[in-house]
This record gives structure tokens, C-alpha cells and sequence, in this order.
């Protein structure tokens, strides 16, 4: 037992560790580009990558829930399936941009690229092995951010079409990678049924609620709320994914007991990792405020501090559901989790990104909950199957 969780331990802060390599390029990045140009063109960058996450996320989230569960002759078919998919869409992007279509051909050819990329990687997280995955995916960071500074500071006036191809570019090298991977197992058609359609259903919401705000506060608000809030929500994302990886490393003990809950983390463990990224936040926007910082950009990580607690948790429960193919249910509470937040962003979103993280904090409190009480209370009450 000592063993198993030094190991689980020891996955989950090296993945993190590589993960937070990654964002940290991408922060750089972010800043960068806000400082070289203006917050409102980062916001219509980060509009840009959000409209992306919504292809991508419906798209190859069935597959990313039958990596964990599925036979290795499955799992096989679905990664060709994913990186030929994924080489298509990157291929359509690029002809986009090449005809000066900024949003469409980026967000298009950047879902494709993270779909094959997606597929190259699904092999460590399939076997329990996170940090190997966030290791290459921050390879593939640096790759791209190496690619997109370089055209930045080369060109006399850079684009943002001209950022968007070089982005593309740099996923090149992880789609020959994923052809070489996948020549021996040919493409698997996917399964139409109705647990599929719940799947995708979930990811259409999942993507909605986790994107769809930066959005509505670009139309709703403008492009600058739309690039402060941006920031939040890319830390806070990027910290629940902390949680994900720390409930990635009982993936197989999940499956090797039918998805019993307690061969998955513990909720005492769940909270204490919840409240100390939190804390974090919270300190973070406590150094952004003596530092001088925007009052609308202090304000919107106080608020995204409370929103890190439930996200961390809701990141942590989704990984025991999905194991124990709860997929009906997921979905459901996704859907209302996503009325609840785009109902409080109808009437607050103008006011910018503070208002916005308010209506985060109430959604994910009702994801958390329901996710909660699934996960480990009724579980208790029926002895803990699913």
C-alpha cells in the first residue's frame, strides 16, 4: 500500500510539475503577446483558442473516456482514428488561413492538431503514467512557443494569421508521429449508441462550460474583460488539472475493482489538494494587487481563488465516474451546470470578468456537489458500487 501511493505521489507531482512547465510557457506567451501588442488583441487570441477548445472537446472526448476503459485492440483502433481525424482537421485549418480566415481556420486547425496530439499521448495516461503524457505535451509547448516567438520577433509586422500558422506548424512533427504509430492498426469506426451519445453530449457541455464564458464576455463585455478573464480561467483550468492528474494514477486500480470507490482517492485527500491550489490563488491575487496590477484583473482572480477549490474537486470525481461508466449521469449534471452559469452570465457577463468568475463559483458549486454526493456519499449508502 506504501508503495502503490509513494508511486501515485510521485505521478502526480511530476506530472504536475511538467504540466506547469507547459502553462507557464503559455502565460509567458499570453503576457507577451498582451505587453507586445494589447490585452485586447490577446483577448481576440484567446477567443480564438477557446472557439477551438469547443471543436475539439466534442470531438475526441469519447475517446478520451474509452482510453481508460476499453480493450488495447480498441484502444488501438480509436488512436488511428483520432490521428487521421486530427490530420484532417489541421489540414483544413491551415487551407483557411491561407484565405485570411483568422478565427475559423485557427480554431479548426488547432482542434485538429490537438487531436492527433491527443492520440499520440493517450498511451501513457491508457497505462497510469500522467507525467510521461504531460512531459511531452510540454515538448510539444515549447516546440510551438519556439515556433510562433520566433515569426514574432522576426517579422516586421506579425499577424495574428501569421501566429495561428506557425501554432499549426509546430503540431506537425506529433502528427507524423502518430501516422508512424498507428501504420500497423487500421481506423475503428465509432460506436453509435446510446452511451455515445451521452459521451458526447457530456463534452459538448464540458466545453461549453469551460470556454464558453471567455466568449460570451468578448461579445458581451469586450475584447479586453474577455483577455482578463482569460488569464483566470487559464489558471484555474490549468490548476484542476492537478486534480485530474493526481485521480489519473488510479485509473487502473479503478478498473481492476469495477470502480469501487475507495480504489480511488480519498475525499480528505481530494479536499486537502483542493483547498491548498485555492490558497494559492488567492495569494496570487493578493501579490497582484500590491504589484499594481488592473483592479479588474486583481478582482477576477480573488473570485476564480473560491472557484478552485469545487473545480479541483469536480476534475478529481469526473475521472472515478467515468471509470464507472456513469456517463448518463455526468452529463447530466454537466447540462445543468452549464444553465446555471450562462443563465447568471446573461445578466452579469457585461460587467466584465469579476461578475463572470461570481457565476463560475455558483455553476461548479452545483457540478461539485452532485459529483460529491454521487461519488462518495451514495456510494457509502449502497456499498460503494456503481
Amino acid at each position: 500500500m506504501i508503495r502503490r501511493v509513494s508511486r501515485q505521489v510521485a505521478e502526480t507531482v511530476l506530472s504536475s510539475g511538467w504540466m506547469y512547465l507547459g502553462r507557464f510557457i503559455g502565460l509567458f506567451w499570453a503576457v507577451l503577446l498582451t505587453r507586445e501588442t494589447s490585452i485586447a488583441v490577446y483577448g481576440a487570441y484567446a477567443i480564438a483558442i477557446a472557439v477551438s477548445v469547443l471543436i475539439t472537446v466534442p470531438l475526441d472526448h469519447y475517446y478520451v473516456v474509452r482510453t481508460l476503459r476499453v480493450d488495447e485492440d480498441t484502444f488501438l483502433g480509436d488512436r488511428t482514428t483520432r490521428v487521421i481525424g486530427g490530420g484532417l482537421l489541421l489540414v483544413v485549418g491551415a487551407l483557411l488561413l491561407r484565405g485570411d480566415h483568422f478565427l475559423s481556420g485557427f480554431a479548426i486547425g488547432k482542434a485538429g492538431g490537438e487531436i492527433a496530439f491527443n492520440a499520440v499521448k493517450s498511451g501513457f495516461i491508457r497505462r497510469g503514467h500522467p507525467a510521461r503524457a504531460m512531459g511531452v505535451d510540454t515538448v510539444r509547448q515549447v516546440i510551438g512557443f519556439a515556433a510562433t516567438a520566433a515569426y514574432f520577433f522576426s517579422a516586421d509586422h506579425p499577424t495574428l494569421i501569421g501566429i495561428a500558422a506557425w501554432t499549426l506548424v509546430s503540431f506537425v512533427p506529433f502528427l507524423a508521429w502518430g501516422l508512424w504509430e498507428a501504420r500497423q492498426h487500421g481506423p475503428r469506426r465509432p460506436e453509435i449508441t446510446s452511451r455515445t451519445a451521452a459521451i458526447v453530449a457530456e463534452a459538448v457541455g464540458g466545453a461549453v462550460y469551460s470556454q464558453g464564458d471567455i466568449v460570451a464576455v468578448g461579445a458581451w463585455a469586450s475584447h479586453s474583460s474577455a483577455g482578463y478573464y482569460a488569464y483566470g480561467s487559464l489558471l484555474i483550468w490549468s490548476l484542476a488539472a492537478v486534480g485530474q492528474n493526481y485521480s489519473y494514477t488510479f485509473t487502473e486500480s479503478l478498473r481492476a475493482a469495477d470502480g469501487h470507490h475507495t480504489a480511488g482517492p480519498s475525499f480528505r485527500s481530494s479536499m486537502s489538494l483542493s483547498l491548498t491550489l485555492g490558497g494559492a490563488v488567492g495569494l496570487t491575487a493578493v501579490i497582484m494587487a500590491i504589484a499594481g496590477a488592473p483592479a479588474e484583473l486583481v478582482w477576477t482572480f480573488a473570485i476564480m481563488a473560491v472557484v478552485t477549490v469545487p473545480r479541483t474537486l469536480s476534475s478529481i470525481f469526473t475521472t472515478v465516474l467515468a471509470v464507472q461508466h456513469r456517463d448518463q449521469f455526468r452529463t447530466a449534471v454537466t447540462w445543468v451546470s452549464v444553465a446555471v452559469k450562462f443563465v447568471l452570465l446573461l445578466g452579469v457577463a457585461r460587467f466584465g470578468g469579476p461578475a463572470a468568475a461570481a457565476a463560475f463559483v455558483v455553476s461548479d458549486l452545483v457540478m461539485t456537489y452532485a459529483y460529491s454526493r454521487a461519488v462518495h456519499l451514495l456510494a457509502d449508502v449502497d456499498g460503494g458500487t456503481p
